[in-house]
């Protein structure tokens, strides 16, 4: 019963970052949609040790997330009150992700305020992002790949 809740719980929890809102009537939502996708899911055979692998790789994966989002509020801040800033679009190489990590990333990428998913370049194996400062494109790729290689942990486990 602790599995479908801890289950019921990172479901939720998806539904709410997907949203990005607390509000009491979405989690309530989260919740009842999440308990029943988990008493709907065939049970897990990776053990307590795995199941503990995974909530940890979750919550690193959250807390990750939640560090690009302030840290992209604090540069939509810093524009809106007249910072320099260079908006523009970055290149990122795909770097053989696959469409699951594209995707992945697409959906982390786009929760922080600053930076916009704009296309996938299948052609050019690249991944266009539209940032309000992109003066430091090195530097926006060099922090795609540092959370990619813990992205890649996260779905290891």
């Amino acid at each position: 019963m602790s599995r479908v809740l801890v289950r019921a719980a990172a479901l939720a929890g998806t539904y709410l970052l997907v949203l990005t809102s607390l509000a009491p009537g979405d989690v309530v939502i989260g919740l009842v949609l999440g308990l029943a996708v988990a008493m709907v899911l065939p049970p897990a055979n990776a053990g307590a040790a795995g199941d503990r692998r995974a909530v940890g790789a979750a919550a690193t994966l959250i807390a990750r997330t939640a560090v690009e989002m302030v840290r992209g509020s604090w540069h939509v801040v810093r524009f809106c009150l007249g910072a320099p800033a260079s908006p523009g679009l970055v290149e990122i190489p795909r770097a053989g992700r696959s469409r699951e990590e594209v995707a992945l990333w697409g959906l982390l990428t786009g929760e922080a305020p600053d930076e916009v998913v704009v296309d996938v370049d299948e052609s050019r194996d690249v991944l266009i992002v539209h940032l309000v400062d992109a003066s430091d494109p090195a530097a926006v790729r060099a922090r795609h790949e540092r959370n990619r290689g813990h992205r890649r942990k996260v779905e290891a486990d």
